[in-house]
């Protein structure tokens, strides 16, 4: 590096070369400092790459900006360092333990609110080499801070109105540790921030114009912070909203498919129980027609048994005593028979015969006559069935075979 480098370099920085070796700073020291990491980096970027691809995986990691410093940032760096500890001696040996941002990254969420859920997994997977700091603004609310204290951060009032949480982590894939600055700052912080390194800090200007400017920035990219997050939780409670509508439908949805299932089970039972009800009318039909006709059978044949018996009884009546008692002839017979055997005749008693009896002849007419009345009335007798009575003193027809006619001409 040619002395109108160092020169540039002593400008940029706003520093003479009095003040440069007021600092006891070496500027062939640095020289050689930056040689040295310029011949690490590709180790440092190795390092760098492993922790992005995990930090990646993080949920609400919108961006991660990662950087290896360059020679002249780091030469930048040191010159800051000693500035502030003048009484460090600042060499090869010890400058990668001094300067704790040599791999630096940013990650970038959408959402301020979500820093809560990155700082969670960076404690989870990293080792932390120091306590947490919190940069904010004096305007920012306690609401806003506390969520810093909660966690454990160490809150830092940034006079230039810097926001980001800063943490210093170890990493050691090898022998060797290395650390590792990483950043959280919103979108929107971010931008801010870029667009005020790149104005102001990075050449330590001061103009009064420029940093209202950069503070009215400031402001308006905190209320542009304020307003995303308004509409993140718009955003979560109008799909609350909508899930919960979504819910209660999909329960409107279950319920009626309940009742229709319901319907239809009660449908199906009563088509059930028709069947039911049909199949047992049909069984029931055969044996009530079949005892129907056996009573209308019965009643027929007791109908035609009673007109039967009521036929007879009236043919008996018709033939009268005279039809069983004995005729004249026949008491006659039984009186020859009488004195033929006398033996017989003791066992019967004899019928007294009384004064007023009729003349022989006229009681041989009239014997004449009951003879050819019983002779008409015998075949009648004969064809006619007997009467009896049965146990339960009704009477009727016994089961036998039917008389034949009689061959007697009346």
């Amino acid at each position: 590096m040619s002395m109108i480098q160092e020169a540039d370099m002593l400008s940029a920085h706003n520093l003479s070369s009095a003040d440069f070796k007021a600092r006891n700073l070496n500027y062939v020291e640095l020289l050689n400092i930056s040689a040295d990491f310029e011949s690490k980096k590709a180790a440092y970027d190795e390092i760098g790459s492993g922790v992005v691809k995990i930090l990646f995986k993080f949920d609400a990691v919108h961006a991660i900006k990662y950087e290896i410093k360059n020679s002249e940032e780091l030469m930048q760096q040191l010159i800051n360092y000693k500035q502030q500890n003048p009484d460090v001696v600042i060499d090869l040996n010890n400058y990668e333990s001094l300067i704790e941002n040599l791999i630096s990254i940013r990650i970038i969420p959408l959402f301020k609110s979500d820093w809560s859920k990155i700082h969670d997994n960076i404690v989870d997977h990293f080792v932390l080499m120091d306590k947490v700091t919190a940069n904010v603004r004096a305007e920012d609310t306690a609401s806003t801070t506390k969520e810093f204290t909660d966690k454990g951060c160490n809150l830092i009032i940034h006079a230039d109105g810097y926001r980001s949480v800063d943490y210093i982590i170890k990493t050691a894939p090898s022998k060797k540790e290395y650390k590792v600055a990483v950043q959280v700052r919103s979108i929107f912080e971010e931008g801010w921030a870029e667009i005020d390194h790149s104005a102001r800090y990075q050449y330590q200007m001061d103009g009064q114009i420029l940093n209202e400017f950069s503070k009215t920035m400031n402001k308006l990219a905190g209320g542009a912070d304020e307003m995303a997050e308004f509409i993140h939780g718009l955003k979560a409670y109008l799909l609350e909203k909508e899930n919960l509508v979504l819910q209660q439908q999909h329960l409107v949805e279950e319920q009626e498919a309940l009742v229709k299932e319901q319907q239809n089970q009660i449908e199906d039972l009563k088509a059930a129980l028709a069947k039911s009800q049909l199949e047992l009318e049909l069984e029931k039909k055969p044996a009530i027609t079949d005892s129907n006709e056996q009573l209308s059978n019965k009643g027929s044949e007791g109908m035609l048994g009673k007109h039967i018996i009521e036929d007879l009884a009236k043919t008996a009546a018709n033939v009268g005593a005279d039809a069983i008692a004995p005729s004249a002839v026949q008491a006659e017979q039984m009186e020859t028979i009488t004195e033929e055997n006398p033996a017989k005749s003791e066992e019967k008693p004899k019928i007294a015969k009384s004064k007023a009896d009729k003349p022989k002849a006229v009681k041989v007419k009239e014997e004449k006559v009951k003879e050819e009345k019983i002779k008409e009335e015998k075949p009648r007798l004969e064809m006619a069935p007997p009467v009896v009575e049965d146990l339960f003193g009704q009477t009727r027809i016994p089961d036998a075979a039917p008389l034949k006619p009689s061959t007697t001409n009346a």
